[in-house]
């Protein structure tokens, strides 16, 4: 994969994440089937469209601030990434469902923990290009299992055409949705990253991918903050 075609899903990414912190049909294996169906549309569309409209909001009103301050700006990372992101799922997708379980808990804790990191890093790189974008829910899919849905997000610009971007949720132990992964033109972001991460597993071991990830992670915090001002998990 190119370092062209990376640098964008990293970007890509990032914008998803300012919506969930989140062109063309969806899948064939989604199905539309009726009634229950829309019940959990309605259950989805409750959770989202407000995590939305908030950070709609936020962005508009804090923009300048958030970027001279990027505690500001971690706070607002951390207030709707991390409550709306699944970062096990997405360790477990981008290493492979059969690796993600047979590690020990505490690489297993070690690399969510790296995984979540990384998709923080991705906000705040991201967040470079932000330029006033506003998101709007278009759309929603559910799986025919109705453990798995797609959302279908609208970012709106004033500089470039409108996109359709989708995210992957998925519903967790206590009935509530997070996001797992995203997809822009048939192509998902665990899709480009998982050559990458599991090209890294295979020559390194599991401590070695961590410790990539965490150093990577670490380069970048240590840049952007001041040491006195970082916080839990090596960000801002």
């Amino acid at each position: 994969m190119s370092v062209a075609m990376n640098n964008f899903f990293s970007r890509l990414a990032s914008w998803l994440i300012l919506l969930v912190v989140a062109t063309g049909s969806f899948s064939d294996e989604l199905s539309d089937a009726e009634t229950n169906d829309q019940a959990i549309k309605v259950q989805i569309r409750h959770q989202f469209e407000p995590i939305i409209q908030h950070v709609n909001a936020q962005l508009k009103a804090n923009l300048a601030v958030y970027k001279q301050d990027p505690r500001a700006y971690s706070e607002f990372i951390n207030q709707n990434l991390r409550t709306n992101w699944d970062p096990a799922s997405t360790s477990s997708a981008l290493i492979g469902r059969k690796q993600f379980q047979a590690l020990d808990e505490d690489h297993r804790q070690q690399l969510v923990a790296a995984v979540d990191v990384t998709l923080v890093r991705y906000g705040f790189e991201g967040f470079e290009f932000y330029s006033g974008q506003q998101f709007s829910l278009e759309d929603i899919a559910i799986s025919r299992s109705g453990e798995m849905a797609w959302l279908q997000v609208v970012m709106e610009s004033q500089i470039i055409p409108d996109l359709n971007l989708d995210i992957l949720i998925k519903r967790n132990d206590t009935g509530g949705w997070k996001a797992v992964d995203v997809r822009f033109q048939g192509i998902t972001f665990v899709a480009v990253k998982k050559y990458q991460y599991r090209k890294l597993l295979d020559k390194q071991g599991i401590q070695g991918l961590i410790e990539a990830l965490t150093i990577k992670n670490n380069g970048f915090f240590s840049q952007l903050c001041d040491l006195k001002d970082r916080l839990d998990n090596q960000t801002c």
